[in-house]
């Protein structure tokens, strides 16, 4: 109550303030605004009737925000959400599922070059080292047998390793160039040729080797051995192909077991992990049914628990329709804040449905139960929302390139899930009170069943 009633003292100064900047910039709107007219003229004759009709209506609803102010144009949605809660929920389903397929079309940005701040000192001496050797790291595949002296074992090695060094475009002649692999010292290096040797020869070259020098490539025991090859930097979805493909040409012989291991390995299975589409979605789908089950546990009541996660469920799929319009990149940071958003907006509507639930036991009528709920605790909520949003938008402004998209992301996932705690979740709880809440996907199949007949007899 206490932030609420701050709120209601700030928000006639916050609109005061705007109107202040508004009088101001008056004028030079009005310029701009007529030189946007003049040269949209031209667009505007070639745009179909449709899209002029859908400009005008929008026109039309600024010029209405702006005469009746925010407040009275938040109370008529609110009426219409409550008059209209089926109508309101359809389309926010429909705009979720556009989003969730265009989700899977977003990007993520795995160059640790792009990731970074491009005048750091590390990442210039890692392009120096890449420059001067023609690699940026190295990924080791790791061999054990009982005896690593056997000829069969090395021949094998000494051809895989051959074999992606060709796959990848090197050669003794040219060197690394741009070839995405390239040798490092193992096991097989220490041969000349592998081809004719024998048990009693390798065994006599590995005692000759001194063993601050074989220990690099096979261990004392003769049971491990390396081949290490030098890769170049590249985004960690290209370097997980790389690394795909050689464990795809692993076919070691009988009694031999071979698996790569390495920094470069790791980061590229982790990155792979994090921004895999379905693993995205299992993590959204997990996170929702967590809350759900806590609900439950609470409200004992299916029904209940089912109500503050509608909208926050339908905001993971607008929030990914925004992302894909405004081109937004994910990263290895930001792909991971559903759950972020999932937690904060469970808050908002916990708190948003049972004040709505107080104020319909005191006697209130439903719409006047929303309307006292969103202009006291409602305030508070958006109050506490907009303070979250300030604080990720912050982060916008740093020069590191991962922490502004991460801030980026945050603020758009966190606008939409308040936009939909604010705008669909008074629809919800109307349809929950009528009982119609649990029925409607299946009142919305038996319509769209009945339409599908005039859908068919309308080109006849």
């Amino acid at each position: 109550e206490l932030v609420a009633s701050a709120a209601r003292r700030v928000l006639p100064a916050v609109r005061d303030a705007g109107l202040l900047i508004a009088a101001v910039l008056r004028p030079p709107a009005r310029a701009a605004g007529r030189l946007a007219r003049a040269a949209g003229r031209p667009l505007a004759r070639r745009l179909p009737s449709a899209a002029r009709t859908g400009l005008s209506s929008g026109r039309e609803a600024a010029r209405r925000i702006a005469a009746e102010g925010p407040l009275r144009v938040s109370e008529r949605a609110l009426r219409y959400s409550a008059a209209r809660p089926q109508r309101v929920l359809g389309i926010a389903f429909a705009l979720a599922v556009i989003g969730w397929t265009a989700g899977t079309q977003t990007g993520v940005i795995s160059d640790v070059q792009r990731l970074v701040p491009q005048n750091l000192h590390a990442l210039r001496d890692l392009r120096a080292l890449q420059r001067a050797t023609g690699v940026g790291g190295e990924i080791d595949v790791t061999v054990r047998s009982r005896d690593l002296t056997d000829p069969r074992v090395v021949e094998w090695m000494s051809g895989y390793q051959q074999s992606l060094l060709k796959r990848y475009g090197y050669s003794e002649s040219s060197g690394c160039g741009r070839a995405s692999l390239c040798p490092a010292l193992s096991l097989p290096d220490l041969f000349r040729d592998s081809r004719g040797l024998t048990r009693q020869r390798v065994r006599s070259l590995l005692a000759a080797v001194p063993p601050y020098f074989s220990q690099a490539v096979i261990s004392s025991d003769r049971r491990t051995a390396t081949l290490a090859f030098g890769i170049r930097l590249m985004p960690l979805d290209r370097q997980q192909r790389v690394i795909d493909e050689m464990r795809r040409r692993l076919n070691p012989p009988h009694g031999v077991h071979a698996e790569l291991a390495g920094l470069p390995v790791l980061a590229a299975e982790a990155n792979q992990a994090v921004s895999s589409d379905w693993r995205r979605a299992l993590l959204l789908v997990f996170g929702l049914a967590a809350v759900a089950l806590v609900l439950f546990a609470v409200y004992r009541r299916v029904e209940r628990a089912l109500v503050p996660l509608v909208p926050i469920a339908l905001a993971t799929g607008w929030s990914a329709l925004v992302l894909f319009l405004i081109r937004i990149p994910l990263n290895p940071m930001s792909v991971t804040l559903g759950a972020l958003v999932i937690a904060i907006s469970t808050e908002f509507s916990v708190l948003l449905c049972a004040r709505y639930r107080s104020e319909r036991e005191r006697g209130l009528a439903p719409l006047d139960a929303l309307s006292d709920t969103y202009r006291s605790t409602g305030a508070a909520v958006l109050a506490s929302g907009v303070t979250a949003i300030a604080g990720f938008a912050v982060l916008i402004v740093s020069p590191i390139n991962m922490l502004r998209d991460f801030g980026a992301v945050a603020v758009v996932d966190l606008i939409v899930s308040l936009a939909g705690v604010m705008l669909v979740l008074p629809a919800v709880l109307v349809l929950a009170e009528r009982g119609e809440l649990l029925t409607l996907p299946a009142s919305a199949l038996r319509r769209l069943r009945r339409g599908l007949p005039r859908i068919r007899r309308a080109p006849a």
